[in-house]
This record gives structure tokens, C-alpha cells and sequence, in this order.
């Protein structure tokens, strides 16, 4: 074999395992990306979890307010209905 056919082999050999390099490289480094990834949107999802669980209680408090509010409003306009048809009947009668 001449010189240049066994450099020519040897290049070919190296490109060959190069190329297998890069695939377990690749086979070695795809899941550790998808770990990641993995990771970075349920810290973002939590994170979000967090937030619209904070916004859920402030809407309950003010709901939980105003429906307490309309119910005391409700007692006393009724009682002022009362009294007064009661102011009514006394007049009438």
C-alpha cells in the first residue's frame, strides 16, 4: 500500500469516528436540553400558579366584601320598606 492510500484511510477512519463522536455527543446532550427545557417551564408554570392564585384570593376577598355589603344593604333597605309601610298603615289607620 502506498503512503497516500493508508493517509487516505486513516482520514476516513477519523472522519468515520468523528462523525460517531458528534452522534453520541448529540445522544448525550438532546436530553439533557429537554431536561432543561423541562424544568424552566414548570418553574414558569409555578410560578404562574402562584400569581393567579394570589389574583383568585384578592377576587374572592372583594367578592366575599360586596357580597356581605349588598347583603347588609339588603336587610336594611328591607327594614326601611317595613317601616315604612308600617308609618303607612298607622297613618291610614
Amino acid at each position: 500500500m502506498e503512503m497516500k492510500q493508508k493517509m487516505a484511510i486513516s482520514g476516513a477512519g477519523l472522519i468515520v469516528a468523528g462523525i460517531g463522536l458528534g452522534d453520541v455527543g448529540a445522544a448525550l446532550l438532546v436530553p439533557a436540553a429537554f431536561a432543561w427545557t423541562t424544568r424552566m417551564v414548570e418553574r414558569r408554570a409555578d410560578g404562574f400558579t402562584a400569581r393567579i392564585e394570589g389574583a383568585s384570593k384578592t377576587v374572592g376577598t372583594v367578592a366575599g366584601t360586596l357580597h356581605r355589603s349588598f347583603n347588609e344593604a339588603k336587610r336594611a333597605g328591607l327594614a326601611e320598606i317595613k317601616r315604612s309601610r308600617s308609618n303607612q298603615e298607622s297613618v291610614a289607620g
